[in-house]
């Protein structure tokens, strides 16, 4: 696909939007409340203000690159060989981590619906519905997003009332009970919820107005973090903190003791598992495909087609490699905040001064 400028300023909000907000929201509140108690929105507006202090960076450092695709901007600033390292690193990152999160969609699927149907057979049919989709390349990644983010936001939305109703409001309380270092340090579990801003490598060189990108990104971080705070408010209402730090994923209990007299769904499990699917398929088909694209210009294939032939066994094998869900989190809570720092974070600030010294470089020559 030749580089068009196929992204509006709505592509771009929904896109980083549904990538970013995947299946971790689900064990999200539990994970605050275990760390920081009922102060788990305080760490959330401390790590969105890290994460837009990160996108500015990475923003200005394309910008400085002409917001050029991700692998010329390696190669022009690092060299073939060390571009090609950092390109496959990010190529690692993305699939470890919709791997992993289709490992626990997996186990939550067979836990509450699909009891007797093989771990191996859901996670094929995942990903050759994934596989299918991204076959028609960016415009068709984009239109999916388009469409998920209402199937996402509004419905669950809608449900939330239902959900606080009858709840304690004064689970809420107390607020500003905790060391200041206590929050600092628990920000690096609220990474946990901003993992996925990787893809704006992707996606900011295809945007129709440059001048745009970061207004339009700061949007989506606020977005994502009132998102965020809601969600972990109404879990806080409907479960005590020390309930909710015992629930493995508390938004699916929320969702499932909704009672709306009248309505004609009986089993409110399957309504959350509706959710569940949409939020994972959204991370996982944005970040399938950016890796795709990673492994095409890399290796100079023809088709993302071809690309995703290397990638399909790769998921599969990781998807299965953890033992059991504690495994799974396990291991995304101790490399994936580092991960995504590396890739939004440190890189950026690479690039940032190497434009700086070519930069001073042209003008000491001229």
């Amino acid at each position: 696909m030749d580089n068009r400028r196929i992204v509006s300023n709505y592509d771009l909000f929904v896109s980083i939007v549904v990538t970013v907000v995947g299946t971790s929201i689900f064990s999200y509140p539990a994970e605050l409340s275990k760390v920081i108690g009922t102060d788990g929105w305080i760490v959330i507006l401390l790590t969105s203000v890290l994460v837009v202090i990160l996108l500015y960076l990475l923003n200005k450092a394309l910008k400085a690159n002409n917001y050029n695709r991700l692998l010329d901007v390696l190669y022009d600033n690092f060299g073939n060989l060390f571009g090609k390292v950092i390109a496959i690193i990010f190529v690692c990152a993305s699939i470890i981590s919709i791997s992993l999160q289709m490992r626990i969609f997996v186990e939550v699927t067979k836990m509450y619906l699909l009891e007797k149907t093989p771990t191996e057979f859901i996670l094929l049919l995942m990903i050759l519905t994934g596989t299918f989709l991204i076959r028609g390349e960016l415009e068709s990644v984009i239109r999916f997003n388009e469409i998920a983010f209402w199937l996402m936001f509004i419905p669950i939305l809608l449900v939330i009332p239902f959900v606080l109703n009858g709840g304690d409001y004064t689970n809420i309380l107390p607020v500003f009970n905790h060391e200041p270092l206590q929050y600092i340090k628990a920000c690096k579990l609220g990474l946990f919820g901003f993992l996925g801003f990787g893809i704006s490598y992707m996606l900011f060189p295809y945007v129709k107005d440059k001048k745009s990108i970061y207004k339009i990104t700061f949007r989506s971080i606020t977005f994502i973090t009132i998102f965020y705070i809601i969600i972990n408010m109404a879990s806080l209402v409907m479960f005590s903190k020390e309930y909710n730090s015992e629930l493995l994923w508390p938004s699916i209990s929320m969702i499932s003791v909704v009672d709306i007299p009248g309505t004609f769904i009986e089993r409110w499990e399957g309504l959350a598992m509706i959710f569940w699917l949409i939020f994972y398929f959204t991370t996982y088909v944005n970040l399938y495909y950016f890796s795709s694209e990673i492994i095409r210009d890399v290796f100079h294939l023809e088709d993302v087609k071809i690309s995703l032939m290397f990638i399909v066994p790769l998921i599969y094998i990781i998807a299965l490699y953890p033992e059991n869900v504690a495994e799974v989190y396990m291991i995304q809570k101790k490399i994936f905040p580092y991960i995504d720092i590396f890739i939004v974070g440190v890189i950026p600030i690479l690039l940032l001064i190497i434009a700086f010294f070519k930069t001073r470089r042209v003008k000491n020559e001229s």
